[in-house]
């Protein structure tokens, strides 16, 4: 029975993740920074899958030492932590950059990167003590180097983690822990409906007809994520469930074109 840990996984990708590792015979520890959902979260996982195979963390992953504080509780509760996955994010509003309220800069920064890279220092000195694990970073819009209006400072992270990750990649080819990558596409959860919520309606419609047709649900998109996950034995993997051969071939499907995703949600 493996173990894993999971940051950011109090809803969305994260509890996705998180459920599909407890469908698999996996003991999971969700965290989060935000205490009541994180155990309404639990609580329903406990109740479904027993609470002997699921724990809670509260952790704001830019503190390293409640990052630690993660690890320590979820390798005592377990034994061992197999599988380590940076998943916190969180983004900006969708504004220029000289429009941009100052304040927002810095958290994204903070939780994106700083967050991420707190996560693999600990997770990889604790797996190279036990002899071994799997550590996975998430990707998201401007890994590939991709630009959009808007989102400068979110994408500025998300390819500063591509690079990060590649260089841990390099430094830890000759150990027993594998780094890899976890690209989901584009999902739908809370952070692109209040992305989309925050954004004038001319920006808008735009981005919801790419939506409508590249976009995913938690549901559909975790179950390829963890059994990719739990089927790899590669150094420096990437797991991508959008790829561009599935992007292109979206676009020129009416099943995705004339999809709706939206109007349940009021937008």
């Amino acid at each position: 029975m493996q173990s894993i840990v999971i940051t950011g996984s109090s809803q969305g990708i994260g509890l996705g993740l998180a459920i599909e590792f407890l469908k698999r015979n996996c003991r999971v520890a969700l965290s989060s920074r935000t205490k009541s959902r994180l155990e309404a979260a639990r609580q329903q996982l406990a109740g479904e899958f027993g609470s002997n195979v699921v724990i809670s963390v509260p952790c704001d992953v830019t503190d390293p030492a409640q990052v630690r504080f993660l690890w320590n509780e979820a390798a005592r509760s377990f034994g061992r932590i197999d599988i380590w996955i940076n998943n916190a994010g969180v983004t900006h509003t969708t504004q220029l950059l000289h429009e941009l309220p100052t304040e927002e800069i810095s958290p994204v920064i903070a939780t994106n990167l700083t967050g991420l890279m707190y996560g693999c220092q600990v997770a990889l000195q604790g797996m190279l003590k036990q002899g071994g694990g799997q550590i996975y970073n998430l990707e998201g819009h401007g890994s590939d180097g991709r630009k959009r209006r808007g989102l400068s400072i979110y994408g500025a992270t998300k390819r500063a983690v591509r690079h990060f990750t590649e260089a841990l990649i390099l430094e830890t080819e000759d150990t027993p822990v594998l780094v890899g990558m976890l690209s989901p596409g584009i999902v739908l959860t809370d952070f692109i409906f209040d992305g989309l919520r925050k954004m004038p309606p001319e920006q808008r419609e735009p981005i919801k007809a790419i939506y409508n047709c590249l976009a995913d649900t938690v549901e559909t998109v975790t179950p390829f994520l963890v059994e990719q996950i739990l089927a790899n034995h590669v150094h420096g993997t990437e797991i991508a469930w959008l790829t561009d051969e599935k992007a292109n071939e979206r676009f020129s499907s009416d099943k995705y074109t004339g999809r709706n995703l939206f109007s349940q949600y009021g937008l």
